[in-house]
């Protein structure tokens, strides 16, 4: 039987809006394709080619290289194993006693949430000085990616609640039996690789708990957050220069969050 990602929901009236978060099925929540993940990735699609388009700095990515992907990649990066894609769906607030699919509202939001991720995989090179972490019995290992609000419904608190979501899933991940963990980790570490001009972005997840603890290259953000499938496509619209800019600059702020499984 399917596993219902609405229990990772939450709902908040803000303006004439609600907003609820939702995890989007994977092999991590379903226990198959659902028969409309074609249209759910369209959706998702959308909602990130708006993103690269409208904010182009906040992201490794861009519109160039993702708006050329055919929509069997899209369904690929839905239903993935190694990761989750969290949404953030809008509703007007006259219909908030309705009751709404995951295809119904606005998307307008969105977050990847990548893991759980084995020590091996997660560490960073070992000159990036980054610190210590605990091992895989003692913590599960998550890295978030992507996070992005629509530009209409921006100050209405969407990246808190993506974040939010993103704790909420792999703290609920990292506890439920059937998750495939041998053991029960006590913690859940986040982490996040932010460009270091991104000011609201860092000043949103200092914010929400999470502290800066290394630097790391651009190289490194494509393998940690699993997009090495679209690093070579990055590498050809970069010149020389830039190419060994990314593969050697250690200009990406590494930021982690740590909780504990009550």
């Amino acid at each position: 039987m399917a596993k219902d990602p609405e229990r990772f929901s939450n709902h908040k009236m803000v303006s004439q809006y609600t907003y609820s978060t939702h995890a989007l099925p994977s092999p991590g929540t379903s226990t198959s394709p659902p028969p409309d993940l074609a249209s759910i990735a369209r959706r998702y699609a959308d909602l990130r080619l708006e993103a690269l388009l409208t904010s182009p700095t906040a992201f490794a990515s861009s519109h160039e290289i993702e708006s050329k992907l055919a929509s069997e990649a899209w369904a690929e990066r839905v239903w993935r194993n190694d990761a989750v894609v969290l949404v953030c769906v809008a509703h007007l607030a006259t219909e908030s006693n309705q009751s709404h699919g995951l295809l119904d509202g606005e998307w307008v939001g969105s977050a990847i949430l990548r893991g759980p991720m084995p020590g091996h995989e997660y560490a960073l090179r070992p000159d990036h000085d980054a610190p210590p972490f605990g091992s895989d019995e003692e913590e599960t290992k998550w890295q978030m990616t992507a996070v992005f609000a629509s530009a209409a419904h921006r100050g209405h608190g969407i990246g808190k609640k993506l974040i939010q979501a993103g704790k909420d899933f792999a703290m609920a991940q990292t506890s439920n039996p059937s998750s495939g963990l041998v053991l029960r980790p006590a913690k859940v570490r986040l982490r996040v690789l932010i460009h270091p001009d991104n000011l609201v972005v860092l000043a949103l997840y200092s914010a929400t708990g999470f502290t800066d603890v290394a630097r790391t290259t651009g190289q490194e953000a494509y393998r940690t957050n699993g997009d090495l499938a679209l690093w070579d496509l990055k590498l050809q619209s970069l010149t020389d220069d830039m190419k060994v800019y990314w593969k050697t600059a250690k200009v990406a702020v590494v930021m982690e969050w740590l909780g504990e499984i009550p």
